[in-house]
């Protein structure tokens, strides 16, 4: 395998990762911790393949899985803003909901079929002259999903760090009191920036099986929603430093791909395994590096 076609395959599963984690990032700079990645991927890649399956539309499946995402966020923050229930506990119910809910509306909608349903592929984007040239083409020729995860990190990166709402709203995850005092409405913004940061995780659930393997399969996230977590923590909170965690978790799960078709006497459930001790490693090692807004899973309160 040469280089353009691994990054190529990289860049696939960056996609999912950075996605993830970006949503985790953007709700967790207000104070909320969204660990139920896991769960909005599952029930959006269910829900975004039927609907695609249905209308036979790309667009509708990944609008369906942003829908998805956005009634999960919003049932995490609406329970622990007015409830005052530990986000962690939250998070971990919604992952179990979330992955119940997949296979039950799967079986409900499309049910047992002799051949396996495929939902329309996601069409590709070709840059003219760039997507030629050897290793560029392989972040370039991609689909349009991709560009979708490029653009939302800059624009991620542009909000918190050029903008003065982003100041702001990174002030919330370190200090809502003061943000507070100062007029910023510090519940409504934790509320927007956990719906779309889990709109993003549902987009990411639907491209698992409109864009990666066209079909849907029970737990077909695979654990990649609590890999995010790790890489938004190793990320210290920072949409670019998300992607390049994402793209390096991303190519350890490509080799590992690779190794199980190479290696015959090894079980193929080791190199499963490596992905997840990489994050373990990498959280080990830069354990002194990582910052954690002040805020972060704690609720707030004007009284």
């Amino acid at each position: 395998m040469d280089i353009t076609t691994f990054i190529s395959q990289t860049i696939v599963y960056t996609t999912v990762y950075a996605l993830v984690s970006l949503g985790i990032v953007i709700g967790g700079r207000t104070g909320i911790f969204n660990i139920s990645g896991e769960g909005i991927m599952l029930a959006a890649a269910s829900s975004g393949f039927i609907i695609s399956y249905l209308t036979e539309n790309w667009f509708f499946g990944y609008l369906a899985g942003a829908l998805v995402g956005c009634i999960i966020g919003f049932i995490l923050v609406f329970i622990h803003e007015n409830f005052k229930v530990n986000q962690f506990i939250i998070g971990i119910s919604l992952v179990l909901l979330g992955s119940a809910f997949s296979d039950l509306l799967y079986k409900m909608v499309i049910g047992a079929r002799l051949f396996v349903p495929m939902a329309p592929p996601t069409p590709e984007v070709n840059i003219p002259l760039l997507s030629k040239i050897p290793i560029i083409s392989g972040f370039l020729n991609q689909d349009v999903i991709v560009f979708f995860m490029y653009v939302m990190t800059l624009l991620a990166w542009w909000f918190y760090y050029k903008t003065k709402i982003g100041l702001e709203t990174r002030a919330i995850g370190e200090n809502p009191k003061a943000t507070d005092v100062v007029g910023v409405k510090v519940i409504r913004r934790r509320y927007l920036a956990t719906i779309t940061g889990s709109a993003l995780i549902g987009v990411a659930g639907a491209y698992l099986t409109l864009g990666i393997t066209g079909a849907y399969s029970p737990d077909i996230s695979a654990g990649r929603g609590f890999m995010a977590v790790g890489i938004a923590i190793f990320a210290s909170w920072k949409p670019q430093r998300a992607i390049i965690g994402a793209f390096l978790f991303a190519a350890i799960e490509v080799i590992s791909f690779k190794l199980q078709i190479i290696s015959h006497n090894i079980p193929f459930q080791f190199f499963l395994m490596l992905p997840f001790i990489s994050v373990l490693i990498v959280m080990v090692l830069l354990k002194k590096q990582v910052e954690f807004p002040a805020s972060l899973g704690k609720p707030y309160s004007r009284e």
